[in-house]
């Protein structure tokens, strides 16, 4: 840091003009340091939408999750079919069962059979039923629940962040931070200010320049003094504020009272009627 005793006025205010320009520039490149890394999480996020919308489609393409889906439309074509089949099998019964009668076979025969063939004749179908959509099931699927937990666990989707675009964005954000180094280098061997005063430079300048200070001393202790200052209007104009809304509550309170006030006279009279009425 610069002795700023070693330095004229002019000398002085230049200082604290360049000062300001390095801290401008640091703060520029902060700005895009930021936009880049807004940027990155951007891209990391789209390339990951990307890649499990990849997955999903993959998904619903495999053989079998097809498998899988032209097995469920078979169930369901089969709960149609039992429907039809009950029926036509009740049917047949019926009509063989009138057909027994018309050959003079017994009544108590002919209920015998509508009671125990259509019976018969549905659990053998349901089995069969049964076996055949046994043949036809597909191996087990996984949900895309699973498919897509089981996928971001994998090596590839965690190196998504490594992508080229990725680094290339990291390798910027490096550079950047590396030129705000050598500018915090640059700005502590040339400044005269210290540390917690930098980012006041155009203020400080402002003093010396408005003829308000001669040294550096002098106008940080203005400097000093002005945010003191400021800091108490601050708080008085707060205080004010409060003050107002706690008049402003206050005087509710009050207009409330005299409505309530009112209201209970009203009240007290439309009593005081009532009984002269009686009376």
């Amino acid at each position: 840091m610069v002795d700023p005793t070693t330095l004229t006025k002019d000398e002085l205010i230049s200082n604290l003009w360049l000062t300001d320009e390095i801290m401008s520039e640091i703060e520029i490149i902060k700005d895009e340091i930021e936009k880049k890394r807004v940027s990155l999480e951007s891209t990391i996020q789209s390339t990951e939408q990307e890649y499990l919308k990849t997955v999903k489609e993959n998904y619903t393409k495999s053989e079998l999750y097809q498998a899988h889906q032209t097995y469920d439309d078979l169930i369901d074509r089969m709960k149609h079919l039992k429907g039809i089949v009950i029926l036509i099998d009740l049917i047949i019964c019926i009509l063989l069962g009138y057909l027994f009668i018309m050959q003079d076979v017994k009544l108590m025969y002919v209920m015998l059979f509508w009671i125990t063939v259509p019976i018969l004749v549905y659990l053998i179908y349901d089995q069969i039923i049964k076996y055949y959509l046994k043949a036809k099931k597909p191996k087990p699927l996984s949900t895309l629940d699973e498919v897509i937990a089981e996928v971001k666990t994998s090596t590839e989707y965690l190196h998504i962040s490594d992508s080229l675009i990725a680094k290339h964005i990291k390798q910027e954000m490096k550079q950047l931070e590396l030129k705000i180094q050598q500018l915090e280098v640059l700005l502590d061997e040339k400044t005269v200010l210290p540390d917690i005063y930098r980012v006041r430079a155009k203020d400080v300048v402002w003093y010396l320049e408005n003829q308000r200070a001669d040294n550096l001393k002098e106008a940080l202790a203005t400097l000093v003094d002005s945010d003191h200052r400021e800091q108490v209007k601050q708080m008085i104009e707060q205080q004010n504020h409060e003050i107002e809304k706690l008049n402003e509550v206050t005087e509710k309170l009050i207009k409330d009272n005299q409505k309530l006030k009112q209201q209970v006279e009203q009240q007290y009279q439309q009593i005081i009627e009532l009984s002269n009425r009686k009376k």
